[in-house]
């Protein structure tokens, strides 16, 4: 561990200097001194199978882990360039790191704000998801990867509050801070992001957060998750009816409410809706029908009344429909037989009356009724 290489005597004074200035420092760092960095980072860690602390996560989801995972940095040698190291991407012409992909692979240990991950200032991706970071805090330097289009640290035991500092990442195309469970989010962090296609949030404490930002997403989202993230007030429409939109999970966030627009979306590319355990005013309007290339739509527990709507049948695409525990009476509609790719269809505890149509044998596609 101690500066025993010429490399490491050389990275031991640029890190006196790092913890002053990180962000200045990395300008300097050649491409030899970046392998330098990566090598001190890692062994700042330890290789433990000990990811998925969370109690969300079921009993043996660890044992699968280790059998899903690997230990990237095993493999890294000092004697070999770290462009060639697991994990590892650099830029053909300049030799920079721009890609460090170590996902799942049992890192554990704290990164702090003097880490020497902060020293590659030119990462484009970084991926440090399913490792243990416990009791990291996430540090306000992620902020320092200008470059980053890519940044995905979810599952990985970070604590504390996403600093204000992820803003300033304006390439920012895809950003997945999900399932770290102790994370809490007090002002948003999106509005900058105009380039932002991708935002998983999953299980984060967003519980100061008003659902009336999240009108400021960026247009040219394709992915919103946000379940299980204690959002509270009202919903509002134009979350539901972002243009891009092909995957929207708001599902078990119970303090939220609101209604479902009631003429038609403009939405035509929503693939996967789970509005799930919402607590919705009124009746399920005719314009689901609209959302033609829906394959999941989850309305769990969401205290919808009235009749199933007959639109439902316009979903040809359908593959798994969750209706249940709603307040739906009157009769199962037959337009449900229109759904020929439907597998999944979960009606129970409503309050539908009437026998159940023997048209329903002919589904090819049934596994679940």
């Amino acid at each position: 561990m101690g500066c025993l290489t010429w490399k490491y005597q050389v990275l031991c004074v640029l890190s006196l200097l790092f913890l002053h200035s990180p962000s200045s420092l990395s300008s300097f760092l050649s491409s030899d001194s970046q392998c330098s960095a990566l090598l001190q980072f890692n062994n700042s860690l330890s290789l433990e199978c000990s990811a998925f602390r969370s109690p969300y996560y079921r009993s043996g989801s660890n044992a699968q882990l280790c059998e899903t995972s690997y230990p990237k940095t095993a493999s890294w040698k000092e004697d070999k360039h770290c462009c060639s190291w697991d994990g590892v991407e650099c830029d053909k012409n300049t030799g920079r790191v721009i890609g460090l992909d170590l996902s799942y692979s049992r890192l554990k240990g704290a990164i702090d704000s003097n880490s020497t991950l902060f020293l590659l200032q030119h990462l484009r991706t970084l991926n440090l998801a399913g490792n243990d970071f416990y009791p990291s805090l996430l540090s306000s330097e992620f902020g320092q990867f200008k470059s980053l289009t890519y940044l995905n640290l979810s599952s990985s035991s970070f604590t504390g509050q996403i600093p204000s500092e992820i803003s300033q990442l304006s390439s920012l195309v895809s950003l997945d801070l999900s399932y770290n469970h102790w994370l809490s989010i007090e002002t948003p962090v999106w509005n900058n992001l105009t380039l932002l296609r991708e935002l998983l949030l999953d299980s984060i404490d967003m519980s100061s957060i008003r659902p009336k930002s999240l009108m400021n997403l960026s247009s040219s989202l394709t992915t919103l998750s946000l379940s299980n993230c204690k959002l509270q007030g009202k919903l509002e429409n134009s979350i539901l009816l972002l243009p891009s939109l092909q995957t929207l999970d708001l599902g078990s966030n119970p303090y939220l409410n609101g209604s479902l627009p009631k003429s038609n979306w403009s939405n035509s590319f929503l693939k996967f809706l789970d509005l799930s355990d919402i607590r919705f005013s009124d009746e399920l309007p005719d314009s689901i029908g609209s959302l033609k290339s829906l394959k999941y739509l989850g309305l769990f527990f969401c205290n919808l009344s009235g009749i199933i709507p007959i639109s439902l049948g316009n979903l040809t695409q359908i593959t798994h429909l969750d209706l249940s525990y709603n307040s739906f009476n009157g009769l199962l509609p037959s337009s449900l037989l229109n759904l020929p790719n439907l597998s999944t269809l979960l009606l129970g505890e409503n309050q539908l009356v009437g026998p159940i149509p023997n048209h329903f044998a002919i589904f090819s596609e049934f596994r679940h009724l």
